[in-house]
Parts: C-alpha cells; sequence; structure tokens
C-alpha cells in the first residue's frame, strides 16, 4: 500500500509543487518534449537491461549508451498473455526498493489483468491529469467546485465509503454521483444536486453523462452550465457529445487513459487528442506491427515510462486509434491522435427505465472479483432479466466464483435476474478490430 503521506503529496492538490511536473510545465516546444521523453525511455531501458530478467535478452546486444527509442522499436510486443505467462520474470528484481502494490485491470478490453505498480506510476498519472486540466483546459481542477459521475461499487455493496475518502472529497470540494445506482429517482436527485451545487467542472463515464442528459431531456428538467465537462472511461461518440453539450450548454473534452496506464491523452479546442509523452511512449501499429500513417488506424501499443517495479514496455492495450499530425492548430506542441476507436460499450436498461453502465460489469469481472482465473470475457444483456457472460476462464474457476458474480449482478439488475454462463475458447473482436465487451440486445 502507499504510504498516506505519498498519496497526499502526489494526489491532484499537491502535484503542482512537485518538481517533475514543473518540468513538464515548462516546456514548450515539441523538440524539448521528444528529448525529455528520449532521456526518460534511456533511463527506463538502463533499469530493465539490469533488473528485468524478461527484458534482457532483447538488450544485452546493445550497448546500454546507445539505448533510446529506437531500441524499444525492436522489442517485441507484450501482450496480456505473456504477462500472465511471465508475471515473475517481468518483475523488476528490485521492486522491494519501492512502495509498490498490486493493481488490477478493470477489464475495459474484456481482458482482466493483475500488475504491480508504485507511488512513481501514481504520481506521473497525476501529472499528467493535472497537465491536461491546467495547461490545456486552463482551469486548477484539484481547487474547484467539482461533480465527479463516477461508479462507486461501495454503495451497491452495502459498504461504508472511508472516512479518508469522505476528508479528501470535502478538500477537493467534490461530489460525487454513483452512477452504478442510475435509477430514473436517482437521476433526478443527480440533477438536482448538480443544479443547487453548481460546479465549474464535471467530470464522467461518457454513457453514465449520457444517459443523463438524456434522462433530462425526456424529464424536461434544465441542467446547470458548467465551464468544464471532461468525459473520460469509456469511447466518447458523436451522438453522445452532442447529447451532453446540448444539454448542459457546455463544451465536452475527451479524456484518454486505462486503469494499466492511466493517462494516455487529452482533447483540445480542435478535437484531437494529445499524447503526454512526458509519461509514455505510444506507438499505433498495423497488423505487421508497423507503424501506421496519419490519418490511418491501428493498434495502440504504450511504453510506460514511469513503473519500475513491473515496467510494460510495447504493451498492447487492446484498443484501436487513429494516427494524428504530429502539429495541431491549438497551439499545444504534443502529438495527435484523432480518435480512439476500438472500445465499444453498450449500458444495459431494466425495465423501470434504471441504467446500469458497461462499467459495473468491467469493474465487477476485472477487479471487484478478480482472482486471475478469467483470461477473456463478454457480458451480454438478453432480456431485461437475462445476463449471459462468455468467458475464457483458467482451471479453478468454479461454481463459488460464478455465485460470487451472479451475486453482484443482481444488485444492479434486480433480484430476479438470470445469469448464463457459456464457457469459450477464444471470444474474437470484430472484423474492424473492434471488442464487443458488454451488449445490450434489450436498449
Amino acid at each position: 500500500m502507499l504510504l498516506p503521506l505519498k498519496r497526499v503529496l502526489y494526489s491532484g492538490l499537491m502535484i503542482k509543487y512537485n518538481n517533475d511536473y514543473k518540468k513538464v510545465s515548462n516546456i514548450h516546444e515539441a523538440e524539448e518534449f521528444s528529448e525529455f521523453q528520449e532521456m526518460r525511455v534511456k533511463k527506463l531501458l538502463n533499469h530493465v537491461s539490469e533488473n528485468v530478467e524478461y527484458y534482457k535478452p532483447f538488450l544485452e546486444s546493445e550497448n546500454s549508451d546507445e539505448f533510446g527509442i529506437d531500441s524499444i522499436k525492436n522489442m517485441p510486443i507484450l501482450t496480456k498473455a505473456i504477462i500472465r505467462e511471465n508475471f515473475e520474470k517481468l518483475r523488476s528484481k528490485d521492486y522491494n526498493n519501492r512502495t509498490w502494490f498490486y493493481h488490477t485491470s478493470g477489464g475495459s478490453t474484456g481482458e482482466p489483468l493483475k500488475l504491480m505498480q508504485d507511488d512513481q506510476t501514481i504520481k506521473w498519472s497525476n501529472i499528467g491529469h493535472f497537465y491536461y486540466c491546467n495547461e490545456m483546459l486552463g482551469v486548477d481542477e484539484p481547487r474547484v467546485k467539482k461533480v465527479i459521475v463516477w461508479g462507486n461499487e461501495r454503495d451497491v455493496f452495502g459498504q461504508r465509503t472511508s472516512l479518508k475518502t469522505r476528508l479528501f472529497q470535502k478538500v477537493t470540494r467534490t461530489l460525487l454521483l454513483n452512477c452504478y445506482l442510475m435509477t430514473e429517482e436517482n437521476m433526478a436527485r443527480y440533477i438536482n444536486t448538480i443544479n443547487s451545487y453548481k460546479p465549474e467542472f464535471i467530470r464522467g463515464y461518457a454513457s453514465c453523462l449520457y444517459e443523463l442528459c438524456k434522462f433530462a431531456e425526456e424529464k424536461n428538467m434544465p441542467l446547470h452550465a458548467p465551464n468544464f465537462i471532461e468525459s473520460t472511461s469509456e469511447n466518447l461518440t458523436d451522438p453522445m457529445r452532442e447529447t451532453i453539450e446540448s444539454t448542459f450548454g457546455t463544451k465536452v473534452s475527451d479524456f484518454y487513459g486505462s486503469r494499466e496506464l492511466s493517462s494516455i491523452a487529452g482533447e483540445c479546442e480542435e478535437g484531437k487528442l494529445h499524447l503526454f509523452t512526458f509519461k509514455n511512449y505510444v506507438e499505433i501499429l498495423d497488423r505487421d506491427d508497423k507503424p501506421v500513417k496519419t490519418g490511418e488506424e491501428g493498434r495502440v501499443v504504450v511504453t510506460d515510462l514511469s513503473n519500475y517495479s513491473m515496467p510494460l514496455i510495447r504493451y498492447e492495450i487492446g484498443d484501436m486509434a487513429i494516427l494524428g499530425k504530429k502539429k495541431c492548430k491549438c497551439g499545444n506542441p504534443l502529438p495527435t491522435l484523432e480518435k480512439v476507436v476500438g472500445r465499444i460499450t453498450d449500458s444495459f436498461v431494466l425495465k423501470n427505465g434504471t441504467i446500469v453502465p458497461a462499467e459495473y460489469f468491467t469493474q465487477l469481472i476485472g477487479v471487484y472479483c478478480n482472482k486471475g482465473l478469467i483470461e477473456k470475457f463478454q457480458i451480454l444483456q438478453e432480456d431485461y432479466d437475462l445476463i449471459k457472460i462468455k468467458a475464457v476462464a483458467y482451471p479453478g474457476f468454479n461454481v463459488s466464483e460464478e455465485k460470487e458474480i451472479e451475486h453482484k449482478i443482481k444488485l444492479v439488475m434486480g433480484k430476479n435476474c438470470k445469469t448464463i454462463w457459456e464457457y469459450v475458447d477464444d471470444i474474437p473482436k470484430t472484423r474492424s478490430g473492434k471488442y464487443l465487451f458488454t451488449q445490450s440486445h434489450v436498449n
């Protein structure tokens, strides 16, 4: 576990005073960002060549003085399956010198995964998000009044939010609206809360912001217009964006990240996603692992420059994206993606109109009930009270694991909801490379 002091020091409240953030915020030219990234790549590769067994064979023929981005390009792609099979070899032999912890991916690409991270991972994640808010949007997000439309499993499972979390929300002027419990009654209450609190900043899952706005339109309920809205965790489709912006009367900015790597890119005023090169080295590759051209679609492959406990080099996160131009009209010097196109989710719906976001199910299987026994999954809503789960499972996944997941599904889908399990050898992507990890045949 992270020490409480470090959690505070590396939180959004304090990160603006951190020396590493000051270095990043003082960079204003593309060439300077490239040099900063190259420096961090070289430092990471020197570390893994000495401390990480898995990577040593790929670097031993190269002189450490010559390590750089070209060295990464010659290394193999790292997949979730490879991580599972080589967990010990990927762990740095000096990991106990750091404040490390286990971290599970949310399964937002249908493949839950257990990793190791450390305090530097948290720090650079917050540097990425604070850079986006402060340098690109122009808002000191940790200090303004804000509403977060987010999932809170503790409410669903009948657990009390910790005192530490409640104090942190109070200090950061944050109200959390639980989108795992989006009944019509709760959505009406959430709208009233937003209107009375009048936040400057709203952040939330794309689908949940969308459903809340649709409900407001249907019920003819006005919504307070904040200065900033940040959509995250899911693909923000054009219909979602149009509905959210027209209902709130505020432009939506899209933030791209993943649970394994956190902050990856943020959308500018021109609608381009600027890659945080100071935190990651990102490649967009075709099926033959070759870089795509500007305007072409490819697989997102990321090297995390901050995780020294279990370095992820050329990690394929399961998303598809369209490569953008290196220069943007907005003036920010960071290179761009046109859009992320590979994640497709459906929210589920109950007969009474309650909306259950896809994120609940990916977190349920990928985090809350993750015992490392499911390799891939896909969740289908066949009817209002019928769920089918397709799973690629390892030996050891049994009835008790099934029952735990089924119980937690009933907490949001209703006590009469039935779950059918279908065990398969693989769950393929669509022909275009997209992965449908939740799909509703009702909504």
